[in-house]
């Protein structure tokens, strides 16, 4: 077992660094080359389908160079092929390669994988949204299908025509909608704060919390915004994105 195991061991270090592992004693070296090649193709195929604003932003070479170092020095916690995003998120965050590269790449990342993790979630929205009546009063909770997400840099704008140098502070809903489309919905810091509490703390009491909030946010009447708040939480309603309890 001890042979068969330093054999898997020595293997895959080699798939992981082709150039600077070398081939397992006693395999061939061409077929290991084009398994290794068609691994590392594989895996950089599916990441630039994953991020494919990323891809685009990126030369061949800074692309080829990232994958790689993913492949070496990432440790995956998942063997699932669709997880992989995931996993690719948390390499960028820790990675010391970012250099050279643009400031909001991992906040990018983190946007995209969003975007892929809502859209392939098991979770399906609430049969009916929740009565217009009963909402200010009724203890509430964010579904996992609308995710509450700040960022430094206005990630949804990124584009190969569009690179922000400065940062600016963004605040979205990215959620799934009852045709089974992503969405996103640019926030105000206002209903960024409600809608994160309401995601960290299950049972919120929305009446509750805006008028707790109004002097926070410099409302001259509580009353007013109160109401304005309400108005802003129907309309959220109306995309199914509470339950109550």
């Amino acid at each position: 077992m001890s042979e068969l195991f330093s054999l898997q061991k020595a293997f895959t270090e080699h798939l992981r660094d082709p150039d600077h592992t070398p081939v397992p004693a006693g395999l061939d070296k061409r077929r290991m080359s084009v398994y290794s090649e068609l691994i590392f193709n594989n895996v950089s195929a599916l990441l630039s389908d994953f991020f494919p604003v990323i891809r685009s932003l990126l030369s061949e070479d800074q692309w080829r160079q990232m994958v790689r170092d993913f492949f070496i020095s990432h440790q995956s916690q998942t063997p699932y092929f669709m997880e992989l995003s995931g996993e690719f998120v948390e390499y960028l965050s820790h990675t010391q390669m970012i250099g050279g590269l643009p400031d909001f790449l991992v906040q990018l990342a983190h946007y995209e994988w969003v975007e892929l993790a809502v859209y392939t979630m098991d979770e399906e929205l609430p049969p009916t949204s929740i009565l217009a009546a009963d909402l200010a009063t009724s203890p509430l909770t964010l579904i996992d299908l609308a995710q509450p997400l700040a960022y430094s840099f206005p990630v949804h704008r990124i584009s190969e025509a569009y690179q922000p140098t400065m940062e600016e502070a963004t605040y979205l809903l990215v959620c799934r909608s009852i045709d089974e489309s992503v969405k996103f919905f640019e926030l105000q810091p206002l209903s960024y704060q409600l809608l994160h509490d309401m995601q960290q703390n299950p049972g919120l009491i929305p009446q509750e919390w805006l008028s707790n909030a109004a002097g926070q946010f410099g409302a001259e009447t509580n009353d007013e915004f109160v109401s304005n708040g309400m108005a802003l939480l129907q309309s959220f309603n109306e995309h199914r994105m509470f339950i109550t309890g």
